[in-house]
């Protein structure tokens, strides 16, 4: 009877699990209409195993099957790496016609474990950098970046990870995540190669794999995307949609050294339709309730809106939120100074 009662609670463990799985997927198909350019960096060395690396691009096609995959939606591409880098999916080499998600998932179960003599991590960081430079969609076009680093954080040989991370993040402007596995994870490295703390992810067993890549999927589709001052954005949002954007300012107020803060100017055209915008400087993904309303001045045809930013604050979020079915617009940030004129 207890056994019968166990097999019982193992099923409706599954049926549930598999239910949840169900609704978080329909849930990014459904309202995951993030733009994103998204790189998968996988650790195909000998000290990973063939069984960890398997149940790696198991959980990398989970990820996919969540995700709106096309030339204008999703680009993708993959590195697969362990003493050398090799490039088994890239979005700019392949037809646009064939880039579905169909053959995307075929082609990383077709991806081979190298078994690979050392781990050279920061050679693949580097040349996902390079590619990114290359092929991925400009900052003026307002998508995000996302890098997913699988590895059990024991790179041994080629270029410094520390180095290539930092070089990564400061050019590609990417949100990189990294997830541990195999044995022996180094956590410290991890911490290297992630953007922040909490982008850094242990998995023991491909069902915490699977669980950690569903959580990650979710939390890109509300990832904003870097913009950098002075570069008109000019991009759409659909209706009842809200566009995430993040500005660093933490390089502004090094180089400048002022401890009174400083003014940034957000200046908008509304083309088509129409849009409400929020602010924060704590909340990555501002609206109601998480974020402030903006009320803009008028220039002409343009809205303004000018904001202070205090010397300590790391981050300006701010999103549109498009209210017709049709919303195109751009925009520009800009510091300015004393005297109300754009720095730079």
């Amino acid at each position: 009877m207890r056994v019968l009662c166990l097999l019982l609670l193992v099923v409706v463990s599954a049926v549930s699990a598999k239910s949840l799985l169900e609704q978080i997927e329909e849930r990014a198909e459904n309202n995951c209409k993030t733009v994103m350019d998204l790189f998968i960096i996988l650790d195909s060395s000998g000290s990973i195993g063939a069984a960890a690396f398997e149940t790696a691009k198991k959980a990398l096609i989970e990820m996919v099957s969540m995700l709106q995959i096309g030339p204008k939606k999703v680009q993708v591409w993959v590195f697969n790496y362990g003493q050398t880098v090799d490039m088994p999916i890239a979005f700019h080499n392949m037809p646009m016609s064939e880039f579905t998600k169909d053959v995307l998932i075929r082609k990383i179960q077709n991806i081979p474990y190298m078994n690979g003599g050392c781990t050279a991590t920061g050679d693949a960081l580097r040349d996902a950098r390079l590619v990114c430079g290359k092929h991925c969609r400009g900052l003026h076009e307002g998508v995000s970046r996302i890098a997913v680093v699988f590895t059990d954080g024991n790179s041994n040989c080629g270029a410094s990870v520390g180095v290539e991370s930092a070089q990564f993040f400061s050019q590609t402007k990417s949100s990189v995540f990294a997830v541990g596995i195999g044995f022996g994870i180094n956590n410290n490295e991890l911490l290297t190669i992630a953007t922040e703390k909490k982008h850094v992810v242990h998995v023991q067993n491909y069902i915490e794999l699977v669980t950690a890549m569903n959580n990650i999927t979710v939390y890109t589709c509300g990832i904003p995307a870097f913009v950098v001052p002075n570069v008109k954005v000019e991009t759409s949002t659909p209706s009842n949609t809200f566009r995430y954007y993040q500005v660093d300012t933490t390089e502004h107020f090094r180089n400048n050294r002022n401890t009174q803060g400083g003014f940034m100017e957000l200046s908008a055209h509304v083309h088509i339709g129409k849009v409400e915008v929020y602010t924060s400087t704590t909340n990555s993904n501002p609206g109601p309730g998480t974020g402030h309303r903006v009320q803009f001045d008028t220039r002409g045809s343009d809205l303004f809106y000018i904001e202070h930013i205090e010397e300590d604050t790391p981050r300006l979020y701010f999103s549109f939120y498009g209210v017709q079915t049709v919303n195109e617009y751009d925009f520009v940030v800009n510091w300015l100074d004393a005297s109300g004129g754009v720095i730079g």
